[in-house]
């Protein structure tokens, strides 16, 4: 059966290209524009991997992350941060918020593919 990944991105050209990607890849995508409807679904879907921007309107990326590692029934799955940015003071929060990964936008497909395919194997 083919694993679930649910993308959050508050700009729909990535949201649409980092899902043709994945479903390319024979993976299962739950896209969200909105991140407070991410973690709804996060909950009721149990997604075997997050993929989200960290810069977005109203709830960021590492709010996201958070408020799920915080929950139960959302704590175990993976999480991978997607950003423009590469500051290591983010980073650094990302990982310590329970980040497992970074991608860094504009996205080599090559490097996103080496560090999504482990959770999704």
């Amino acid at each position: 059966m083919a694993k679930t990944v649910l993308i959050v991105d508050d700009d729909p050209a990535i949201l649409r290209a980092v899902e043709t990607f994945l479903k390319i890849k024979g993976l299962n995508v739950i896209s969200c524009l909105d991140p407070g409807d991410a973690f709804k679904v996060a909950q009721s879907k149990r997604p075997d991997l997050v993929i989200s921007d960290v810069a977005m309107p109203g709830i960021d990326g590492f709010t996201l992350l958070t408020s799920l590692k915080n929950n139960k029934n959302t704590q175990k799955i993976p999480f991978i941060l997607l950003t423009a940015t590469d500051r290591m003071a983010d980073v650094e929060k990302g990982f310590n918020s329970g980040a497992q990964a970074y991608v860094l936008k504009p996205i080599d497909w090559d490097r996103a593919w080496a560090k999504i395919q482990p959770f999704v194997a």
